[in-house]
Protein backbone atom coordinates (compact mmCIF):
# COMPACT_ATOMS: atom_id res chain seq x y z
CA UNK A 1 0.00 0.00 0.00
CA UNK A 2 1.31 3.51 -0.73
CA UNK A 3 0.23 5.75 1.73
CA UNK A 4 0.49 9.73 2.08
CA UNK A 5 -0.54 11.51 5.25
CA UNK A 6 -2.49 14.63 5.01
CA UNK A 7 -3.29 16.99 7.48
CA UNK A 8 -6.19 18.80 8.15
CA UNK A 9 -5.36 22.55 10.12
CA UNK A 10 -3.63 24.89 7.38
CA UNK A 11 -3.73 22.18 5.01
CA UNK A 12 -7.29 21.41 3.62
CA UNK A 13 -8.47 24.77 5.75
CA UNK A 14 -7.50 27.96 6.65
CA UNK A 15 -7.30 26.94 10.98
CA UNK A 16 -5.02 30.01 11.36
CA UNK A 17 -7.46 32.75 10.50
CA UNK A 18 -9.94 31.19 13.27
CA UNK A 19 -7.28 30.59 15.72
CA UNK A 20 -6.04 34.24 15.63
CA UNK A 21 -9.75 35.61 16.32
CA UNK A 22 -10.12 33.12 18.82
CA UNK A 23 -6.78 33.79 20.86
CA UNK A 24 -7.50 37.40 20.12
CA UNK A 25 -10.80 37.56 22.37
CA UNK A 26 -9.07 35.74 24.86
CA UNK A 27 -5.71 38.23 24.88
CA UNK A 28 -6.18 40.91 22.49
CA UNK A 29 -2.80 41.64 22.54
CA UNK A 30 -2.28 38.51 20.29
CA UNK A 31 -0.34 39.18 16.57
CA UNK A 32 -2.18 38.60 13.23
CA UNK A 33 -1.45 35.41 11.76
CA UNK A 34 1.33 37.28 9.62
CA UNK A 35 3.41 37.49 12.27
CA UNK A 36 3.64 33.78 13.89
CA UNK A 37 7.76 32.99 12.71
CA UNK A 38 7.10 29.78 14.75
CA UNK A 39 5.02 27.36 15.58
CA UNK A 40 4.63 28.31 19.69
CA UNK A 41 3.94 31.39 18.64
CA UNK A 42 0.88 31.32 21.40
CA UNK A 43 3.19 31.02 24.52
CA UNK A 44 3.62 34.26 24.67
CA UNK A 45 0.04 35.17 24.52
CA UNK A 46 -1.70 32.37 26.16
CA UNK A 47 -1.30 29.46 29.39
CA UNK A 48 -1.50 26.08 27.56
CA UNK A 49 -4.31 25.46 29.19
CA UNK A 50 -6.08 28.23 27.85
CA UNK A 51 -4.42 27.48 24.02
CA UNK A 52 -5.49 23.34 23.97
CA UNK A 53 -8.99 24.88 25.03
CA UNK A 54 -9.17 26.89 22.28
CA UNK A 55 -7.92 24.14 19.91
CA UNK A 56 -10.18 21.52 20.89
CA UNK A 57 -13.94 24.34 20.69
CA UNK A 58 -12.45 24.79 16.66
CA UNK A 59 -11.88 21.71 16.74
CA UNK A 60 -15.77 20.47 17.88
CA UNK A 61 -17.20 23.46 15.85
CA UNK A 62 -15.09 21.90 12.74
CA UNK A 63 -18.10 21.91 10.55
CA UNK A 64 -18.67 25.58 10.33
CA UNK A 65 -15.65 25.70 8.52
CA UNK A 66 -15.15 25.55 4.94
CA UNK A 67 -12.39 24.22 3.61
CA UNK A 68 -9.84 25.55 0.71
CA UNK A 69 -12.01 25.38 -2.86
CA UNK A 70 -8.66 23.56 -3.99
CA UNK A 71 -9.26 20.58 -1.18
CA UNK A 72 -11.44 18.02 -2.70
CA UNK A 73 -10.18 18.12 -6.15
CA UNK A 74 -6.22 18.09 -4.20
CA UNK A 75 -7.65 14.68 -2.59
CA UNK A 76 -9.12 12.89 -5.43
CA UNK A 77 -6.20 13.71 -7.62
CA UNK A 78 -4.16 11.43 -4.38
CA UNK A 79 -6.45 9.11 -4.63
CA UNK A 80 -6.35 8.51 -8.62
CA UNK A 81 -2.06 8.25 -8.30
CA UNK A 82 -3.52 5.31 -6.20
CA UNK A 83 -2.45 6.50 -2.64
CA UNK A 84 -4.04 5.50 0.30
CA UNK A 85 -4.73 8.89 1.94
CA UNK A 86 -4.64 9.09 5.74
CA UNK A 87 -6.04 12.39 7.07
CA UNK A 88 -3.88 13.06 10.23
CA UNK A 89 -4.53 15.17 12.69
CA UNK A 90 -2.78 16.28 16.20
CA UNK A 91 -6.66 16.25 17.63
CA UNK A 92 -8.01 14.92 20.83
CA UNK A 93 -10.40 11.68 20.16
CA UNK A 94 -13.12 13.10 21.23
CA UNK A 95 -13.05 15.40 18.36
CA UNK A 96 -13.26 12.50 15.96
CA UNK A 97 -17.05 12.81 15.10
CA UNK A 98 -17.10 16.45 13.86
CA UNK A 99 -13.92 15.64 11.69
CA UNK A 100 -15.61 13.42 9.90
CA UNK A 101 -18.82 15.17 9.43
CA UNK A 102 -16.91 17.77 7.95
CA UNK A 103 -14.82 15.09 6.34
CA UNK A 104 -17.96 13.40 4.27
CA UNK A 105 -20.52 16.68 4.18
CA UNK A 106 -17.57 18.77 1.86
CA UNK A 107 -16.67 15.23 0.12
CA UNK A 108 -13.66 14.82 1.14
CA UNK A 109 -11.85 11.72 0.13
CA UNK A 110 -10.22 9.72 3.24
CA UNK A 111 -9.03 6.09 3.58
CA UNK A 112 -8.99 6.56 7.22
CA UNK A 113 -8.31 8.78 9.86
CA UNK A 114 -5.29 9.10 12.86
CA UNK A 115 -5.85 11.73 15.67
CA UNK A 116 -3.05 11.73 18.01
CA UNK A 117 0.00 14.21 19.31
CA UNK A 118 2.08 11.77 16.98
CA UNK A 119 2.04 10.90 13.45
CA UNK A 120 5.37 9.83 13.01
CA UNK A 121 4.18 6.08 13.94
CA UNK A 122 2.58 6.56 10.30
CA UNK A 123 5.95 7.41 8.47
CA UNK A 124 6.60 3.12 8.40
CA UNK A 125 4.15 2.90 5.67
CA UNK A 126 4.11 6.08 4.24
CA UNK A 127 5.14 7.53 0.95
CA UNK A 128 4.82 11.42 2.31
CA UNK A 129 3.48 13.92 4.45
CA UNK A 130 1.24 17.16 3.54
CA UNK A 131 1.59 19.18 6.60
CA UNK A 132 2.37 22.67 7.85
CA UNK A 133 3.79 21.69 11.22
CA UNK A 134 7.74 22.28 10.69
CA UNK A 135 8.08 19.61 13.15
CA UNK A 136 6.35 16.96 11.44
CA UNK A 137 8.00 18.15 8.35
CA UNK A 138 11.10 17.72 9.62
CA UNK A 139 10.81 14.27 11.03
CA UNK A 140 9.48 13.16 7.96
CA UNK A 141 12.76 14.74 5.71
CA UNK A 142 15.06 12.57 8.77
CA UNK A 143 13.08 9.16 7.79
CA UNK A 144 13.72 10.01 3.86
CA UNK A 145 9.89 10.45 3.88
CA UNK A 146 8.67 13.29 0.84
CA UNK A 147 7.41 15.90 2.71
CA UNK A 148 5.33 18.70 1.64
CA UNK A 149 2.55 21.61 2.66
CA UNK A 150 1.75 25.15 2.16
CA UNK A 151 4.03 27.66 3.06
CA UNK A 152 2.83 29.69 6.46
CA UNK A 153 4.88 32.21 8.59
CA UNK A 154 6.35 29.29 11.43
CA UNK A 155 7.09 26.51 8.32
CA UNK A 156 9.45 28.77 5.75
CA UNK A 157 12.83 27.74 7.20
CA UNK A 158 12.51 24.15 6.83
CA UNK A 159 14.21 21.37 4.48
CA UNK A 160 11.11 20.21 2.86
CA UNK A 161 8.97 21.60 -0.25
CA UNK A 162 6.50 24.47 0.51
CA UNK A 163 4.27 25.40 -2.01
CA UNK A 164 1.51 28.39 -2.04
CA UNK A 165 -1.44 26.30 -3.35
CA UNK A 166 -2.87 22.62 -3.38
CA UNK A 167 -2.75 22.25 -6.51
CA UNK A 168 1.18 23.13 -6.68
CA UNK A 169 1.54 20.74 -4.06
CA UNK A 170 0.20 17.77 -6.20
CA UNK A 171 2.35 19.21 -9.02
CA UNK A 172 5.33 18.55 -6.58
CA UNK A 173 4.08 15.12 -5.46
CA UNK A 174 3.18 14.10 -8.97
CA UNK A 175 7.03 14.30 -9.71
CA UNK A 176 7.57 12.74 -6.59
CA UNK A 177 6.02 9.31 -5.76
Amino acid sequence: MRRIIIDIDNTLWYFAAVLYERMKQVNPHTVPVSEWRSFDFWKEYVSPRTFYGIIKGIHMDQEQFVPFPDARPFLASLKALGLHITIASHREKGTLGATVNWLNNYRLIFDDIHLSNDKSVLFDECQGVVDDSPFVLDKAARAGIIGSGLRMPWNDKGIYALFDTLPEVLCYLRGQV
